[in-house]
């Protein structure tokens, strides 16, 4: 079987509402002034300033039409002590900086005194033009586990649909959704701002977003942290194999603790076995929703809904859900409804070429990522890959390593035991960068910066006075049921 790329369209889609007024003064190379912001209190929250900024829709073809980025800021608490801008970039895809802002400082109060706190909504999603696809095709998801009947093929099918419908809804935008376009945007707020530096801090895949940025625009970076780094180096084949390693090594630490520890609801269990069988079971067709008998539960989803409670960790909610399942249990569940939905992972696809060539191919995959995982067999990223890999748009951009010259030193942090941006990914990225140093987080879950004092302390001497760690530096793990406790939010899938 032969790949399907069309060769002139790339991932991820926008609204319905295109501003095509033409953009004055936005290309980060142009001479012309920077457009300014046009700050108004938040409808949601006063204490939050709304704006948007039309940035191109094609950052090479400006005269092709614009769209409108949201951005939101809160003002540093201590405004006497105020050290400038910090550019806060959503994971995902999807995540929503404005929301987050809205919702709180998202920030630990220490940085939140010190900076003002800037964040957006990436381009295809939430405020800024969403991409736009049908709803009954997203519910559609394609089987993607060959030992239930799956194939390459039917994701192949499947993503034409679903990118001719993205297409169709979305308009051109759907060719412009990678990371360097965001980091454009980034750029181009920043000179909004006023601010000839800025200091950046990104989670997961927003750490992507700041990675680009440092290639693009080094000599405007005054700080970057990259939190639970994304590692955008890597083909398909290793891509694949370390994620289903990260997210098994992730369960393994999740069944020691219930082994050990008498409040985990699967304690006494053998907890793999117990993975084993409700997995046979999905693959089988006879896993099912507690709350709907008549509802299938496959096996993938089996597999998303155990890694993305490892997220936090919230290991009682993960024991808990897994013991419901295997006793079927109800749940209370929500399903999204309507003729449009959105689909942010087709940013993914505009940021991975995911060039896999056929059945065979892709049947070696599946093989590597059981090898590396013998109980969750796969991750989240299998299915995202599969429709990635016969997405019908081009990659504008696609994997490479960092070629990042004349940036400050940057600061990477990452959990030892990262359920979805695997430790491994921190080490090689942190290569990659050069002159960065990586804080190794003893524990568990995704996200960092606010674990504990020592990651904390770390993060903010980094942001200050541009203080690094000595290379090596490690923080000690807070104790499981402290992070189970501290870290409730369930984190938004994927990255």
């Amino acid at each position: 079987m032969t790949r399907h790329r069309s060769g002139a369209i790339r991932a991820v889609l926008l609204c319905t509402t295109l501003t095509l007024a033409g953009l004055a003064g936005t290309g980060v190379a142009s001479a012309d002034p920077a457009p300014r912001l046009d700050w108004q209190p938040c409808a949601e929250n006063a204490e939050v300033e709304c704006a948007s900024l039309p940035v191109p829709i094609d950052w090479a073809r400006p005269d092709r039409g614009t769209i409108s980025v949201a951005v939101a800021r809160r003002h540093a608490t201590d405004p006497d002590k105020r050290i400038g801008s910090l550019v806060l970039m959503p994971g995902g895809p999807g995540g929503s900086g404005v929301g987050s802002l809205l919702g709180g400082s998202s920030v630990p109060p220490e940085l939140a005194a010190r900076f003002d706190l800037v964040s957006y909504d990436p381009r295809g999603t939430n405020r800024s033009n969403p991409v736009q696809c049908d709803a009954d095709l997203l519910a559609k998801q394609p089987n993607v586990i060959p030992e239930a009947g799956g194939t390459f093929a039917q994701s192949v099918d499947y993503a034409r649909k679903l990118g001719d419908s993205c297409r169709k809804n979305t308009g051109p935008l759907i060719d412009h959704v990678d990371s360097v376009s965001t980091a454009r945007d980034i750029d181009a707020f920043r000179a909004a701002l006023g601010e000839n530096k800025i200091s950046l801090y990104g989670i997961s895949y927003g750490t992507l977003a700041g990675q680009m940025y440092a290639e693009r625009f080094p000599s405007r970076v005054r700080a970057l942290v990259l939190d639970s780094v994304f590692d955008h180096s890597l083909g398909a084949r290793r891509f694949l194999e370390t994620e289903a390693r990260t997210g098994e090594d992730s369960f393994t630490e999740f069944a020691r603790w219930c082994e050990h520890d008498r409040s985990c609801a699967l304690h006494g269990s053998d907890v793999g076995r117990v993975f084993d069988e409700l997995y046979a079971k999905a693959v089988r067709g006879q896993l099912h929703d507690p709350n709907d008998p008549a509802r299938p539960i496959d096996a993938m989803t089996l597999v998303s809904t155990t890694v993305n409670p490892l997220y936090g960790p919230r290991w009682a909610a993960l024991a808990d859900r897994l013991k419901a399942l295997a006793n079927q249990e109800k749940q209370a569940t929500a399903r999204a409804a309507g003729k449009l939905a959105p689909f942010p992972l087709g940013s993914l696809c505009a940021d991975f070429d995911a060039d896999i060539s056929g059945e065979r191919d892709w049947l070696a995959l599946w093989k590597r990522q059981n090898r590396a995982a013998p109980h969750l067999r796969t991750h989240f990223a299998w299915s995202a890959v599969s429709i990635c890999a016969a997405w019908p748009a081009d990659t504008p951009n696609p994997q490479h390593r960092l070629n990042i010259h004349g940036a400050p030193p940057i600061l990477v942090m990452n959990a030892l035991h990262d359920p979805a941006t695997g430790y491994e990914w921190a080490t090689n990225v942190t290569r990659q960068i050069g002159n960065g140093v990586l804080l190794t987080y003893d524990g568990w879950g995704h996200g960092v910066i606010d674990r504990n004092a020592c990651t904390l302390d770390v993060a903010s001497r980094y942001l200050f006075d541009a203080t690094l760690p000595k290379p090596g530096t490690h923080c000690p793990a807070a104790p499981p049921a402290t992070v189970d406790s501290a870290r409730t939010a369930e984190a938004p899938a994927p990255w």
